[in-house]
């Protein structure tokens, strides 16, 4: 059976990749800088919101589909651990040095986008592997 573009996991997986680094950099150039990308920010995280979604849905489905013969050599553990640096040094500088930084609106629910993917992502392997 043939793939679809949407169905090529290394191509989603690169773009989820490259989307999410690219927007987790503006959100550190943005965050610094005061805001002077904000008009940015919001597209690149539209933009690796619905890839993200893309890349787990088609994952998860080929997960669904192989079962046990499906395998990840891939540790989303490292990003989550990279996202939640980011925040936990945007939470410090903006409570250590009130009113000098701002977190972006959008960062919080970019963060817990990754999270809930990475959640899902794991709770699905999870349950797959006991079936």
């Amino acid at each position: 059976m043939k793939q679809s573009f949407w169905q090529n996991l290394p191509i989603l997986r690169f773009l989820a990749g490259f989307w999410g680094w690219v927007t987790m950099l503006l959100f550190i150039v943005d965050f610094f800088s005061h805001h002077l990308l904000s008009e940015g920010i919001t597209t690149a995280a539209v933009i690796y919101g619905a890839i993200l979604a893309m890349y787990a849905g088609s994952k998860e489905y080929k997960r669904w589909q192989q079962k046990k013969n499906y395998k990840s050599d891939h540790f989303g553990e490292l990003y989550i651990i990279t996202w939640t640096l980011v925040m936990v040094i945007f939470v410090a500088l903006t409570f250590l040095l009130s009113g000098y930084y701002k977190i972006p609106g959008e960062f919080p629910a970019v963060y817990l986008t990754v999270l809930s993917v990475f959640i899902l992502s794991r709770e699905s392997k999870s349950f797959i592997a006991k079936s």
